[in-house]
């Protein structure tokens, strides 16, 4: 079951970013309003990542916190850094980070598709 969920993720998921991801950068530039001001609303100094980051549209908000970017498509997470933005490739299920380390996390629009994810989980990390 694992296996086919993942190759579904795959196919369904991943191939669709990777194709759209030149295009995807024009038209993803407008931050969220209530994600803009949980931002804005930051402390300064703050540590914060954004898991699934895309182009990096949420990743300029904020001067005076640090933030992290991370998403699973090569060309998205390539215009991000082209950006000037902290990103790295790598699963949203799979985080290189220790736990704690974040003082907020964002996963906007997230796909997760091969875990089942509780309620009330500690995304802290």
């Amino acid at each position: 079951m694992e296996k086919e969920a993942s190759q579904l993720e795959k196919d369904h998921v991943h191939s669709v970013y990777e194709k759209i991801a030149p295009h995807f950068h024009d038209a993803r530039y407008k931050a969220w309003p209530k994600v803009q001001q949980f931002l804005s609303d930051q402390e300064p100094g703050n540590l914060i990542a954004d898991i699934g980051c895309g182009n990096g549209k949420y990743l300029h908000i904020n001067s005076q916190t640090y933030k992290l970017g991370c998403d699973y498509c090569f060309p998205l997470v390539e215009s991000a850094r082209n950006d000037g933005h902290e990103v790295m490739v790598c699963h949203s299920l799979c985080l290189p980070y220790r736990n704690e380390c974040f003082d907020a996390v964002l996963s906007i629009a997230g796909k997760f598709c091969t875990l089942a994810i509780s309620v009330g989980q500690n995304f802290k990390g």
